[in-house]
């Protein structure tokens, strides 16, 4: 459906509009022109007050299929990330068969573009995640992979993160750290803190991620090559990337939104949506990792979409899975929460700009016949994110049933 958007304020960084107001019409699919007519149109949209964002990015997303369809399937994945204004994902190999193969990836990328989102596959480092033995990355890349990622099983074995690192040398690959040491407090699901130890939970210090971070650091300056750093959650793992950086070495990192919305305070609700991996740090911790977005220390943010069945969340706080769904309300999520602390430039920034540029995607045109990869926000309109409504199939969310302000307005 052809549709006019008129009086939206554009908010792009480094685009010559930035900040500016106009008109755009647009069919859904493709910017159809930037002075349309309203009798062009047969949908006319007041965006007054509304933000035209460039279509969201989240470099870190789990799929349930192939192999785990009852958490979610890539249609129900795709609407959710629609409705959320994304209009790219990338998916975590953890699938079943695990994305380990050029055909796992070419499952895949074969089927981007529902509900017109692309999907990204990120290889496995290692053969079916069990760290033992290096996978066929040339072949993954040649395909169509992004990254190499174990997800969330760290490499533990040195040799092998060094071997991974000089092998996507060849092809400018870029290898994923996910930094936690298991075995310095394995079984934790909390932080180690004085709070809490009084919940009677396994901790997860974050000695246990500084200690990571700083071995693969190490390696990244040994090897010369190239690292994106998963999701970081500590005060410390941003002064061991701002000393890296600092050395000019090839390196990225993300931070879990959830780290930036919440802090560990509200593990006191036992409430399993709250448990995460990395799991939600001090007050302290929090505050720093929103500073580094600022500065630039961190550079990209990512929903770590979590999907998982009632089953795996509705039990006792030790026996659940990690993890929530967040793609539908990131960016209301945002609005409600952060945008007194961090600014929707740097936002912007975090969850589209930055992870493009990094990973080589395209920059949203802004131009006649160009892809329409634009996301409308209204950071005003207040609404409740309720079971009827969503997408996604999964309801491990800590904003289910309550309202949030600033919605996605979807066109066409």
């Amino acid at each position: 459906m052809k549709t006019l958007i008129k009086n939206v304020q554009l908010i792009y960084p480094g685009h010559p509009g930035h900040k500016k107001s106009f008109s755009i019409l647009t069919d859904g699919k493709k910017v159809l022109g930037l002075k349309g007519d309203e009798k062009d149109a047969k949908k006319v949209v007041d965006a007054k007050g509304m933000y035209l964002l460039p279509g969201l990015v989240d470099v870190q997303c789990h799929s349930g299929e192939p192999g785990f369809e009852d958490k979610e399937d890539l249609i129900s994945l795709t609407r959710a990330a629609r409705a959320g204004g994304f209009t790219d994902l990338f998916i975590l190999p953890s699938t079943y068969p695990v994305i380990d193969s050029k055909s796992a990836v070419s499952f895949i990328t074969k089927n981007a573009g529902h509900s017109g989102v692309t999907m990204h596959a990120l290889g496995a480092i290692s053969k079916d995640l069990k760290g033992e033995e290096l996978s066929e990355m040339y072949d993954m890349f040649r395909s169509g992979a992004r990254g190499f990622t174990d997800g969330k099983y760290p490499i533990n074995d040195v040799n092998m993160m060094k071997r991974a690192l000089y092998y996507v040398k060849n092809f400018r690959g870029i290898v994923f750290s996910f930094p936690n040491d298991e075995r310095v407090a394995p079984g934790g699901m909390v932080n180690e803190s004085p709070a809490n130890t009084s919940l009677g939970l396994k901790s997860t210090p974050v000695l246990a991620e500084e200690l990571m971070l700083n071995r693969d650091i190490y390696l990244l300056r040994y090897s010369d090559s190239r690292m994106h750093v998963a999701t970081i959650s500590s005060e410390g793992s941003v002064k061991l990337l701002a000393q890296a950086k600092k050395e000019k070495l090839d390196i990225t990192a993300g931070v879990g939104l959830a780290n930036l919305l919440f802090n560990e305070d509200v593990l006191n609700s036992f409430d399993t949506n709250y448990k995460t991996n990395p799991p939600l740090r001090s007050e302290k911790d929090r505050k720093a990792l929103i500073q580094a977005l600022k500065t630039g220390t961190i550079d990209m943010i990512v929903t770590d979409h979590t999907p998982e069945v009632i089953e795996n969340k509705d039990v006792e706080f030790d026996q659940a899975h990690n993890g929530m769904t967040m793609l539908e309300t990131a960016l209301a999520a945002y609005q409600t929460t952060l945008s007194d602390d961090l600014d929707i430039d740097t936002f912007v920034e975090a969850l589209s700009l930055r992870p493009r540029k990094r990973f080589g995607l395209e920059m949203p045109a802004l131009e006649e016949g160009a892809a329409f990869q634009f996301t409308l926000f209204d950071p005003k309109k207040e609404w409740v994110y309720e079971a009827k409504g969503k997408h996604s199939k999964a309801s491990n969310s800590p904003y289910l049933g309550k309202q949030l302000r600033g919605q996605v307005i979807e066109i066409g």
